[in-house]
């Protein structure tokens, strides 16, 4: 009888439970700073996470696409393309990563990258303001500045397919979703043509498609406006598109193309009067979509749209930073905090008296909030050269986070 052996196999079986953190584990405790990543600008886009590097771009300034090993906070490659559409090759959205191709729109000309070496693989179209990439079986999708969505080889840039929308209506934010072998995109469609009486219509719409082909499987227009929407901040889930347009939320079935419920707007108390408010920051928080408005943090039930919950305080639209890792909600503003007067330093009356004025509280406080308890589990700011400076895009990791700051992309652990 070998006993070395047994004696091995009771010592693995008696020792104690490893300590390190579970498979994407939520940052619980109060967070301290492991890396911080100065390339040389202010301005971070979205950041997006395969393996061990992380992939953004800069927004401003010069700028370029950046990779860094999250392992040990160093940069790995930095990549800035000369003869975008636009001379200067920002990036104002997330890049979408497709095996070994990194690919985002820059300077609104879509190009990719090699993920390991930042080196140029292809271009694509010139792409529409502020256009989102997305990525899902081998193919990438964005809308062209000539309001064509294009379906394209993720390996090589060659197109799969295309479909042309109508160019008179102006332009929604293209945030395209692939998910299960379907695109969702808007886009605008003739109405009524142009006659000598009248100019042509045109009216907004989701479209749902078939990711290889382009074929179309449904298409929604929001009875709610007559020239129907924008559909902003998508969400795909097994069953259902979720979206917003400024105050309201919507839930489409994807397997119809028809509301799963009324499209409902949201609305809350602005110094004493109910008013519609707009949405943003919109996340999947499992059982709830979680949004903020200026006023409240809230979560609306899946089933019904209705408001399950809510934290009143101060909260900025342009900067929710809101993140779902596990159960745990990441956000920036001030939970608790009595709202800040929309025109600060007027004297408010309510019910002939004057109201105590509520100042806008300082930016630049990250939380996380326990999604059963709804308790706070910490709260975290940063000195910045520029005071206050708000945080920017959550990218959540196992035990910790990435987050832009000033001039600065931060790793929290």
């Amino acid at each position: 009888m070998n006993y070395t052996a047994i004696a091995l196999l009771l010592l693995i079986a008696l020792s104690p439970p490893s300590q390190s953190a579970p498979p994407d584990a939520p940052l619980r405790t109060a967070p301290a700073e492991k890396f911080t990543v100065n390339p040389g600008f202010r301005d971070w886009a979205p950041t997006a996470i395969s393996g061990s590097t992380i992939v953004g771009g800069n927004s401003s300034n010069r700028g370029g696409l950046f990779a860094v090993d999250a392992l040990s906070g160093k940069l790995k490659w930095s990549a800035r393309p000369s003869g975008t559409a636009r001379g200067n090759p920002f990036v104002a959205t997330r890049p979408a990563i497709s095996g070994d191709i990194v690919i985002a729109p820059m300077g609104e000309t879509l190009v990719a990258l090699n993920l390991a070496t930042g080196k140029e693989v292809w271009r694509g179209p010139v792409t529409e303001q502020s256009a989102a990439v997305a990525a899902g079986g081998g193919t990438a999708f964005v809308m062209g500045a000539d309001h064509t969505f294009y379906a394209l080889d993720a390996a090589t840039g060659k197109e799969k397919w295309k479909m042309t929308f109508a160019r008179g209506f102006g332009s929604c934010e293209s945030t395209p979703v692939e998910r299960d072998g379907t695109v969702y995109v808007n886009g605008s469609m003739l109405k009524t043509p142009a006659d000598a009486n009248r100019a042509a219509t045109y009216s907004r719409q989701l479209f749902a498609l078939d990711a290889a082909t382009g074929k179309e499987r449904w298409r929604y227009l929001a009875a709610s406006a007559p020239s129907g929407d924008c559909l902003l901040q998508p969400i795909v889930t097994a069953d259902t598109f979720f979206a917003t347009s400024a105050a309201t939320l919507y839930a489409v079935d994807i397997a119809t193309g028809r509301d799963r419920w009324k499209p409902t707007e949201v609305r809350g108390l602005v110094e004493g009067r109910e008013r519609a408010q707009s949405v943003f920051g919109l996340v999947d928080a499992g059982q709830f979509l979680i949004g903020l408005t200026k006023h409240s943090l809230l979560a609306f039930d899946k089933t019904s749209g209705k408001t399950a919950w809510q934290v009143p305080g101060q909260y900025r639209e342009n900067s929710p930073s809101t993140a779902v890792s596990g159960r745990v909600l990441y956000f920036q503003g001030h939970p608790g905090a009595k709202p800040a007067d929309e025109v600060q330093g007027r004297t408010v009356y309510v019910g002939g008296k004057p109201v105590e004025p509520s100042p806008a509280l300082p930016g630049g406080k990250l939380n996380a909030l326990d999604l059963d308890t709804r308790a706070i589990l910490w709260s975290f700011s940063r000195p910045t050269a520029e005071p206050n400076w708000p945080f920017g895009f959550v990218t959540p990791v196992n035990g910790g986070l990435w987050v832009d700051s000033y001039q600065a992309l931060v790793k929290l652990q």
